[in-house]
């Protein structure tokens, strides 16, 4: 298994997660489980995906949307516009 980091504030702990139909089902030791697929996770850090709350992707993310530069990194989610800038209108519609 790998270090646990499950954002509650409590210190990391050793374990496996399960995933039934893209959903997280299970965390813990589950060694004698036997999965279709399995990633050995052991001395890597498995945690929920990051938010970068002042990115600057902008509307570069519709150029590039896989963001791969992103997720490598953990991130999952981006707040774009945090500086004023957007690509979204803000004027009313009257």
């Amino acid at each position: 298994g790998g270090k646990i980091v499950d954002g509650t504030g409590n210190p990391w702990f050793p374990g496996d997660v399960g995933i039934v139909d893209d959903r997280i089902a299970e965390v813990g030791d589950l060694s004698d489980a036997a999965g279709e697929y399995e990633i050995d996770a052991a001395g890597k850090i498995v945690c929920p995906g990051f938010v970068d709350c002042h990115s600057h992707s902008d509307s570069t993310i519709l150029a590039n949307r896989a963001a791969t530069s992103s997720i490598y990194q953990g991130v999952t989610t981006e707040i774009v516009g945090s500086c004023g800038y957007s690509s979204a209108p803000i004027a009313d519609r009257s």
